[in-house]
């Protein structure tokens, strides 16, 4: 045994020298180290696909998978209420939806007088350390059977290994798909007939499952982390990142190569961000689509009037030297803004220099909020790269990064359509008439008493200006009838950013509405 052992260990060494990296046995040996007690479990994968030279692709295969694995995993939660641990499933029944859940939990709630059930103390759960030899060959092997699959068969050994097989599509709980899904994949098989083409595959996966899953975001946020493909058969959906897995999980089953992406914050929307799918073409191009939502359609985003600021996607490969000793989550992304987007660069000045991290943020809610891009220092300087056009920017810095407060330390600016940069500074010393056009105005503003605010630099906060006004309109009805009028507001600083806000309202991130400047190209007030 210890002769077969060494023999193994050889193996792998001449497998990582022979790719020209000699760093990768050390990166094996430090995932091993990451694995503990499990890592008797990864060394069983290593061995089972090192005694047959047939299975020498499987093996590189297997090192892939294992030199990648920390960092993946999932969070669980223990359910707890004011008398101490729930121990009774919520999720029972077949086909409950979301509306019996939450009358469940309600009914177990007032059945047992013991307040609300909350999920607490998150504990992680490392693929590493928790992964069993079976599941993770049975893993490779179904993934090895979709690449032989007619539309599959084109990819390089890179895409395969980095678009089919990953077992994991985010931070979902590890499952039993591979296999299950492969063997019951018939259907898709069917309704494909003779094409090889990727997206009209993808189509047909993500036009089934939509007939059964929908998005359900607000109807379980008391729920943390991902669902399971069993609950969601229960409940009919879930939150982006469910039915990505879902939908993800169907895709590489298949052998549609698939990636998973996302923006951190929109850059026109007081919602936070948005995660999604993007299937690789045969054109080498990524096309994205909305799980269960919208189909992939090439030259195309699926985002109808969302906006985005940035776009990344999830890689299964960490990046060599990276740290990979950390006891926790860790994500490894690369920025895919211009595969999308029309960008460029752009350099800000620091006055005087700041000896924190300066980012570019967007406003997201009532703060900006701060973007992860690729940027470079050059003494005072720093040049961000690959920013959008038509988005409102800040430079920034995080003071506090558990409660997302910022503060600006430049002028907020705007990237028109051609690409041109126009500062948003206050004026205070000359004021204008700021006027919207009540059409494109939130119905929630009809009979309201509204107030104009501008974003203060000094200040750090949204400070009122003008007069507040009553809109007697209702936005709706000049909607709907196509009519043209505007509500205008006096003694407004000059060339600052705006918002119109009910006056009557204690404010919160979603009430914020979005920003209004002066687009110096278009002549014209215009919604951000």
């Amino acid at each position: 045994m210890k002769q077969l052992f060494l023999c193994i260990l050889l193996m792998v060494w001449v497998c990582a020298c022979t790719t020209g990296k000699k760093e990768q046995h050390a990166k094996l040996a430090a995932s091993l180290a990451y694995a503990g007690s499990n890592a008797a479990a990864l060394k069983d994968v290593i061995a089972h696909y090192s005694r047959s030279p047939g299975d020498s692709l499987k093996l590189q295969a297997a090192l892939f998978l294992i030199e990648n694995m920390p960092g993946k995993g999932s969070t669980k939660y223990t359910a707890v209420t004011n008398r101490g641990a729930f121990n009774t499933d919520l999720f029972k029944g077949a086909a409950i939806g979301i509306d019996s859940l939450n009358k469940y939990k309600k009914k177990m709630e007032d059945s047992l007088q013991c307040g609300l059930i909350r999920y607490v103390d998150p504990t992680f759960l490392a693929d590493a350390r928790v992964m069993s030899a079976k599941w993770l060959i049975e893993n490779i092997d179904y993934a090895f059977k979709a690449w032989e699959l007619p539309w599959a068969r084109s990819l390089t050994f890179d895409e395969f290994k980095e678009l089919i097989l990953p077992y994991r599509v985010q931070i979902e709980p590890l499952q039993h798909w591979r296999k299950q899904f492969f063997e019951n994949s018939g259907w898709i098989l069917q309704r494909a007939g003779d094409t090889i083409d990727r997206i009209k595959i993808a189509t047909i996966i993500n036009d089934s499952l939509s007939r059964y899953y929908h998005y359900i975001h607000d109807a379980i946020t008391y729920f943390p982390g991902s669902f399971t493909v069993d609950q969601m058969k229960m409940t009919h959906g879930g939150r982006c990142e469910d039915l990505n897995m879902l939908v993800g999980y169907w895709l590489r089953a298949v052998g549609i190569p698939t990636a998973s992406e996302f923006t951190s914050y929109w850059a026109n929307s007081n919602y936070g961000g948005h995660s999604w799918l993007s299937v690789l073409d045969t054109t080498g191009k990524f096309v994205p689509l909305n799980a269960v939502y919208d189909p992939p359609v090439r030259n195309a985003l699926p985002f109808k009037g969302a906006r985005l600021a940035k776009a990344y996607r999830n890689t299964y490969h960490i990046e060599d030297g990276a740290d990979i000793s950390k006891t926790g989550s860790f994500s490894n992304y690369i920025d895919v803004s211009d595969a999308y987007l029309k960008v460029i660069n752009y350099t800000f000045t620091s006055r005087p220099p700041s000896s924190q991290q300066i980012y570019l943020g967007v406003l997201n809610g009532e703060f900006w909020k701060p973007l992860e891009m690729k940027s470079v220092k050059t003494g005072d300087s720093i040049t961000f790269y690959s920013i959008n056009t038509g988005v409102i920017y800040a430079p920034l810095i995080v003071l506090d990064a558990g409660a997302a407060k910022t503060q600006t330390v430049g002028p907020p600016f705007f990237v028109s359509a051609k690409g041109q940069i126009q500062y948003l500074k206050e004026n205070k010393q000359t004021t204008t008439n700021v006027s919207f056009d009540i059409a494109q105005l939130s119905g929630s503003l009809y009979q309201r008493k509204c107030q104009v605010v501008y974003w203060d630099h000094s200040a750090q906060r949204w400070l009122p200006a003008g007069t507040p006004g009553i809109l007697r309109d209702d936005p709706s009805k000049l909607q709907k009838e196509r009519i043209t009028k505007m509500f205008t507001f006096a003694g407004v600083p000059e060339h600052a950013i705006y918002r119109l806000i009910n006056a009557e309202k204690v404010q919160d991130d979603k009430s914020w509405g979005r920003p209004f400047i002066y687009d110096e190209e278009l002549k014209e007030f215009v919604d951000y």
